[in-house]
């Protein structure tokens, strides 16, 4: 006789199977294993910001346990208890720390620093924690600078955009257009001039040369010239001049008499005044001077 299981039953399998799974689903998250024994410590942080429960726990990159529960334990100052879930197996020396911080996705995970020592702590025991710099805490920082940046970068966009909309801009392209082809034409015109200089450069060079050469010719001929005797020919010449100056300043010859003494200075105006009396008289009265007597023979 087969036994028949009533609907009932049925259903309390069921509750009872759904219950155990909330049990279990409630004890994985908090970071307890129910499946196997485990050994709880805390560790006692000053910050637990984005520290989630039921996040793992590595030492040197291998997973050992979950964080099972976070509670504040002082305000003043404000400092939090973090339980830590590890397997059994696992011995803490004395001296080790926790230290958590955030990877590039916003994923909290926890790092057990083991510090050799001949002791060992025991579960229930404290560890120091601390939370480490991570790359999102950078992107944090950086973020309102980001934004900072992009509004400047929207408002350079807007600014070509209307630049690029303006009429005038198709002008000032075609204008640029102009110019080079003006620039063009004017590299070509130097172009063709400095062939042509280049054409006469051996020319030039050599007339150049020659001139260097009579330079050269003048300055040997410089060098050559008997400078002593020139310059006592000079010597003599303005010593002669001196000479001439002090004669002419003095009353002991004729030429320093005209030139100094007013005597015959004023000799010479009476005899120019008496000459030119005596040739206006002979202009008016002719008869007294000339006579013209007539002889027969």
């Amino acid at each position: 006789m087969k036994t028949k299981i009533t609907r009932n039953a049925l259903i309390g399998l069921a509750f009872i199977a759904s219950l155990f799974m909330i049990y279990f689903g409630i004890n994985f998250l908090k970071g307890i294993n129910v499946l196997k024994k485990q050994n709880l410590y805390y560790a006692v942080f000053e910050d637990v910001s984005n520290l989630l429960l039921s996040s793992p726990v590595y030492v040197k990159g291998y997973q050992i346990g979950l964080v099972s529960n976070i509670r504040m334990i002082s305000t003043d100052p404000m400092r939090f208890a973090v339980g830590i879930n590890l397997e059994e197996d696992i011995r803490i020396p004395d001296g080790s720390y926790v230290e958590y911080g955030i990877d590039l996705f916003g994923a909290s995970n926890a790092n057990l620093v083991m510090v050799p020592s001949d002791f060992y702590l025991e579960p229930g025991d404290t560890l120091t924690g601390s939370r480490v710099t991570g790359v999102m805490d950078g992107v944090a920082g950086v973020m309102p600078k980001a934004d900072s940046i992009l509004l400047r970068i929207d408002s350079v966009l807007f600014t070509l955009n209307r630049l690029m909309s303006n009429p005038a801009w198709e002008k000032s392209i075609v204008g640029i257009g102009s110019t080079v082809d003006q620039l063009n034409r004017s590299s070509a015109s130097l172009n063709r001039i400095v062939g042509s200089l280049e054409k006469d450069l051996p020319e030039i060079s050599s007339n150049l040369n020659a001139v260097s050469g009579d330079l050269k010719k003048v300055s040997e001929e410089l060098t050559q010239m008997d400078m002593q005797s020139t310059f006592s020919s000079i010597d003599k010449t303005v010593n002669n001049l001196k000479l001439l100056t002090t004669k002419i300043n003095s009353d002991d010859n004729s030429l320093g008499l005209l030139m100094n003494d007013t005597k015959l200075h004023d000799s010479l105006n009476v005899t120019i005044t008496t000459a030119t009396k005596l040739l206006e008289d002979i202009r008016q009265n002719p008869e007294r001077y000339l006579s013209i007597k007539v002889r027969l023979f």
